[in-house]
């Protein structure tokens, strides 16, 4: 869905909601519910987004990225607490990525002479 698009559906015009994905506006509140239930996510993740970098755009309109977005998207609508679970676990798998590709790189490092 383009910006004319979408601004159509929520009443808007293209270049207000052009402002809001630059974080040039901010949308009113009655705007971000239009937007979360078009995108069937939660209003909380809307709003706690910040909209001057641009993440909207990114996350929501970019269709060459379908699994990212997705991914994303869901992220977005967990709780706090949900999130804080997922960084710690990624951090778990970050810390063995590392350790996994540094052995992979230098094999012999390890080894005794």
């Amino acid at each position: 869905m383009n910006q004319d698009e979408l601004a159509a559906k929520i009443y808007i015009t293209r270049s207000t909601y052009s402002a809001y994905e630059t974080g040039s506006k901010v949308p009113d509140i009655q705007t971000l519910d239009a937007l979360a239930a078009i995108y069937n996510i939660g209003f909380e993740s809307l709003v706690n987004h910040d909209l001057s970098k641009g993440l909207l755009s990114r996350i929501y309109f970019d269709s060459e990225d379908r699994q990212l977005a997705e991914l994303l998207n869901d992220y977005e609508s967990l709780s706090v607490a949900s999130k804080n679970v997922i960084m710690e676990r990624l951090d778990v798998l970050l810390e063995r990525e590392a350790v996994f590709y540094q052995e992979f790189a230098y094999p012999n490092k390890n080894m005794k002479k």
